[in-house]
């Protein structure tokens, strides 16, 4: 019989630890999305509701298990299956992920010490507990205590980045020197695009024009955080670099402003003010004021400003406008430029830009949803502000490459059409999407759509679904 007590706690650590694993490794991805802040991230939790409820179904369980003084009760064995459920849970978690966890060497040191910090508090709680109620030794501690463990991931994860920071703060310093060298030696033109929506796609657009003209390098992806970019300078930035765009993230006031710090724009673009991650600022206006941080910065260096009026409201642009004065090139309806027609076909859009005291241009792009043409627009614009011949522009909007995952059109067959949107979806994005839909559409096919609805617009969720529908 003690053989038998031993094994069964023993055995439930032991995948205890692995669902530890998991769990963390779940919970580090969105961690990282945050920039490893700690209060941030905790929000995360608080309103996305990311707790284990599997770690509250074993809380259970381990009241039944109290009730028994059989170590094999249905308690334990009920702990294996919900820790394994948990395994399976987490492990989903990272492969379904729009952004995945990007293993660098900070995010090895951070979970090695979760992992330590983890066994250290297991170890310390089952001896403190195993001591503390005889009748509790082997039905409610191994079960309950994986639960507590499971529950408290978060804030030994939060912990464990706590316990690193000192030595942090001389890497990322050493780290963020060499990339201030850098850039002040090689001097790049440099492009920062903020937006509440379509900045990776106008980067994507904008990127493809550029290269066209002279060597540029964009921050891959969606990175846009001090030392995801402070990565890219210092590991892709080279000497025949002539254009350098920067797409900068805002999580809060005064995180764009940082970044301009860091890396100061010429030419600042922002392609819209919206609900995007409305639950993060609360309101419209709190975002335009993080989003406009980029225009106070570009103008206090003497550059331009281009700015999607179409994607801002009416009345919050020109409040932003009359606050923070300067050289802005406005595009979007009625705009010093505009686009007068937009033509989809199987083969993409035709559109053609009205140019103030200009001819109007017509483009060919192999690309796919309105909300697509804006950010062309955009990007074209951007192109024209650092003196790029339209010449150039219309031969490399020829050939752009899909944006994946981004109203991305693939043919599978003669009758079968994907249209792979699955990166975002905010309302602007979600309607184009749809309008692509039905525009692609067979004679006689069916149109399927399969999606996860907009999972980020906080107390908007309701109001703009409904209108979606």
């Amino acid at each position: 019989m003690p053989s038998a007590f031993f094994t069964m706690p023993l055995i439930i650590a032991l995948i205890a630890m692995v669902a530890l694993f998991y769990r963390g490794k779940a919970y580090l991805k969105f961690f990282q999305q945050e920039e490893y802040d700690g209060w941030r991230f905790f929000l995360w939790v608080k309103d996305n509701a990311a707790i284990d409820r599997i770690a509250t179904l074993i809380i259970v369980f381990s009241l039944m298990a109290s009730l028994s003084v059989e170590p094999m009760g249905a308690g334990q064995l009920a702990a294996i299956v919900a820790l394994i459920i948990s395994i399976f849970l987490s492990r989903n978690a990272l492969k379904q992920s729009k952004k995945a966890l990007v293993i660098t060497a900070r995010v090895k040191r951070i979970f090695i010490v979760y992992m330590l910090v983890c066994l250290f508090l297991y170890l310390a709680l089952a001896i403190f507990l195993h001591g503390y109620h005889d009748q509790m030794d082997f039905n409610v501690v191994p079960v309950a205590l994986p639960a507590l463990m499971l529950q408290l991931s978060p804030v030994i994860l939060v912990l464990a980045k706590k316990l690193l920071d000192p030595q942090e703060k001389v890497v990322q310093a050493k780290f963020k020197r060499e990339a201030d060298k850098k850039l002040e030696s090689l001097k790049p033109r440099i492009v920062a695009i903020t937006g509440s929506f379509g900045k990776t796609s106008t980067k994507h657009i904008l990127d493809h024009i550029l290269s066209a003209a002279q060597p540029t390098l964009a921050t891959p992806g969606s990175v846009n955080t001090i030392m995801g970019i402070t990565r890219v300078i210092r590991e892709q930035l080279k000497p025949e670099h002539k254009f350098f765009i920067v797409e900068m993230g805002a999580y809060g006031p005064g995180s764009i402003e940082k970044l301009c710090a860091f890396t100061p724009p010429e030419i600042g673009l922002i392609t819209a003010v919206g609900a995007a991650h409305y639950e993060r600022f609360k309101s419209l206006q709190t975002v335009a004021e993080a989003k406009f941080e980029l225009a106070e910065d570009v103008f206090k260096r003497g550059g331009r400003m281009v700015v999607n009026t179409d994607g801002i409201d009416a009345a919050l642009l020109q409040d932003r406008l009359d606050v923070v004065p300067g050289d802005y090139l406005l595009v979007g309806k009625g705009q010093g430029m505009s686009l007068t027609d937009i033509t989809m076909t199987v083969d993409g859009m035709t559109l053609t830009i009205a140019i103030k005291d200009e001819k109007d241009q017509v483009l060919q792009v192999p690309l796919y949803g309105r909300h697509q043409a804006e950010n062309i627009l955009l990007s074209v614009a951007t192109a024209r502000a650092l003196d790029v011949p339209w010449t150039i522009i219309r031969a490399a909007m020829r050939t752009i490459p899909q944006i994946r995952h981004r109203v991305e059109v693939n043919r599978v067959t003669s009758e079968i059409t994907t249209i792979n949107d699955a990166y975002n979806s905010n309302p602007v994005g979600f309607k184009a999407a749809l309008e692509v839909l039905d525009s692609l559409k067979h004679d006689k096919g069916r149109r399927i759509l399969v999606t996860p609805g907009m999972v980020e617009l906080g107390a908007r969720h309701d109001a703009d679904h409904a209108e979606i529908g």
